[in-house]
């Protein structure tokens, strides 16, 4: 079964993450949504985004999963930011 599953590096998708990826035969695909709009954000310093997705750049590459970085800038700041 192909299963997809939405990450953000942080600590409840990542554990899910790892126990889909030992705990069952689950074709795994991670999807991480960037949605961080570095110029316009660049005031608060750093971005915590780039360290979330080392995370999960982490977990995909140990576990062998296939990891897909949507780009979501555009959109994020035209129905959010605007």
């Amino acid at each position: 079964m192909n299963v997809a599953v939405l990450t953000s590096g942080g600590v409840d998708s990542s554990v899910a993450l790892c126990e889909l990826a030992t705990k069952t035969d689950y074709k795994l695909t991670a999807f991480y949504l960037k949605i961080w709009l570095e110029d316009e954000l660049a005031y608060l310093g750093e971005c915590p985004w780039e360290e979330d997705l080392k995370i999960v750049r982490k977990i995909t590459d140990q576990y062998g999963i296939e990891l897909r970085v949507i780009s979501l800038q555009q959109e994020y700041r035209q129905k959010v930011v605007e």
